[in-house]
């Protein structure tokens, strides 16, 4: 009786030894990638990002192109950056960010200007709500700004829905 009591006690603890072996999840990686469209007086913009780390201060680039629109004095910019991200909120259900950088835009000209390259500063911020599997939703406004050039806009602004996720 003794034996049947301690090969009983050994079978159930091996239980607790058997670990269960560590999956992979593609929602969980280090890389995080945004994606975003909006309008501005009816003219397209889409625009993505990708940050390399999901820390606090993650470094990453982005490409914004807002589509030109004549008749609503709506120009075209095309515009690549790096910036760091600083989630200033990061609850199980909300997020919120914002992304101080440096870019570089091309400005098409409207209604005979020239065209042109600028360099300055960008700065992006937003909310979103998460979905399951490292997903979410939300709004981002995106600025440029132009130092260098008088004969540029000084600034732009542009609001997008976007969607992130990571892998």
């Amino acid at each position: 009786m003794n034996k049947i009591l301690i090969i009983s006690c050994l079978l159930v603890s091996s239980v607790s030894f058997a670990q269960r072996q560590k999956r992979t999840v593609a929602s969980n990686g280090t890389k995080v990638a945004t994606v975003g469209i909006g309008m501005t007086s009816s003219a397209l913009n889409i625009g993505g990002r990708m940050e390399f780390g999901s820390e606090q201060g993650a470094f990453g680039g982005s490409a914004f192109l807002q589509t030109k629109k004549e008749d609503a004095g709506i120009q075209q910019v095309l515009s690549f950056g790096g910036h760091s991200l600083i989630k200033l909120i990061d609850a199980e259900l909300a997020a919120a960010y914002m992304a101080p950088g440096v870019g570089l835009a091309m400005i098409s000209g409207v209604r005979g200007q020239d065209d042109k390259t600028v360099v300055g500063p960008s700065f992006r911020f937003g909310g979103q709500l998460k979905l399951t599997n490292g997903a979410s939703i939300g709004l981002e406004r995106f600025e440029v700004w132009n130092w260098f050039d008088s004969k540029a806009p000084s600034s732009a602004a542009y609001t997008s829905a976007v969607y992130t996720f990571a892998f």
